[in-house]
């Protein structure tokens, strides 16, 4: 029914994927270093479960359809570019606050962090980055299909690769999840956290630019 004799192929292909660099990936790590390990966990939770959605999506032909409508793609681009300036701004206002903190006790620890962290939101914000970003969707079309093989039922074999997709991701973000958290003491600091946030609103931002700008899928991943 499914076709297994894809998969080393496709389990290669998809590392080279998500270890490239992208939105989701720079969103988990600044929660995980700026929270903590939970708050990364729950951003890793909330990438998964848009790559689920999008996985439903290209499995029961929505996906599909969607990217077939005249005007579709171009809204949830637009949409997906507004999510990215909020995070950019958002985390641009807390480096700059944290630049004024630094300068009236420069070697304390910050916890103004700690302290936003129970406001903290990661698994919405990285839900929704996934979700409303039309690359995600079309990288999905075009990068699945390659790997029905010789399977019975597309269907079932879109879900396998669906599933190991999510695998695959778990196996790479689960490590930068305690990595970050392991950096954390370094970070805290008013002045460095200052710079993760600023750097971070850079990449958001630039994220956005790319995605408006862009008429198709970039060869890099999808988080």
């Amino acid at each position: 029914m499914v076709d297994f004799l894809v998969l080393p192929g496709f389990i290669l292909a998809s590392l080279v994927i998500i270890t490239s660099p992208g939105a989701d990936t720079m969103l988990l790590l600044r929660y995980a270093i700026r929270d903590g390990r939970g708050a990364g966990f729950r951003a890793l939770v909330g990438i998964l479960a848009g790559l689920t959605v999008v996985t439903i999506l290209l499995v029961s032909g929505v996906g599909l359809a969607l990217a077939s409508i005249a005007g579709a793609l171009e809204v949830l681009t637009l949409i997906g570019a507004i999510v990215l300036l909020v995070l950019g701004i958002t985390a641009s206002i807390n480096g700059i606050r944290l630049i004024r903190r630094s300068r009236i006790a420069p070697e304390s620890p910050s916890n103004s962090l700690e302290k936003r962290a129970s406001r903290a939101r990661p698994l919405q914000a990285a839900f929704v980055t996934n979700a409303t970003n039309p690359k995600v969707l079309v990288f999905y079309l075009a990068f699945f299909p390659q790997f029905l093989g010789s399977a019975a039922s597309p269907t079932w074999q879109l879900i396998l690769l669906g599933g190991v997709f999510l695998v695959v991701t778990v196996m790479w973000l689960v490590p930068l999840v305690y990595a970050a958290n392991a950096m954390r003491r370094f970070f805290r600091t008013p002045s460095v956290a200052a710079s993760l946030e600023l750097v971070s609103a850079a990449v958001f931002i630039l994220l956005a630019g790319i995605l408006l700008t862009s008429g198709q899928v970039a060869p890099l991943s999808p988080s």
